[in-house]
């Protein structure tokens, strides 16, 4: 589950899951609402995306800025993703989505300002500002 906020020239996503994956999952397909994009005569694309990070919220936060890169240069929407390895600081993910796709909006960055990525009671929870 994520949920919009407003927040000054950038826009806040709460994101809150059961899992690390399903955590990682949602970020993707929040970052990917707020841009909202437009389908045309779309073709299926996918991506595997390798990333190494120092830790689970650098690595939250490294994975999105890939993925926000490939979705800029291939003008590409990713709606779905599978782990083939999440550790806390590892990821091979295979993303599948659609490509040529105008967008509505434009995410110019993935930020660390606010970004944590933790575990209370069960529920993995961050919060991610994007630059607009």
């Amino acid at each position: 589950m994520f949920e919009l906020q407003q927040h000054t020239a950038d826009i806040r996503l709460l994101v809150r899951a059961a899992t690390p994956e399903e955590l990682f999952s949602d970020a993707l397909r929040g970052m990917f609402a707020i841009m909202r994009g437009k389908f045309g005569t779309a073709q299926i694309v996918r991506r595997r995306f390798v990333v190494d990070s120092a830790d689970r919220t650098s690595l939250l936060v490294d994975f999105l800025s890939e993925v926000l890169s490939s979705a800029h240069i291939g003008r590409e929407l990713f709606d779905d993703v599978v782990f083939v390895k999440l550790t806390g600081t590892e990821l091979i993910a295979d993303v599948v989505g659609y490509s040529p796709v105008d967008f509505e909006q434009d995410v110019k960055a993935v930020t660390y300002h606010e970004a944590d990525v933790r575990c209370e009671n069960g529920m993995w929870t961050t919060t991610l500002v994007f630059d607009i």
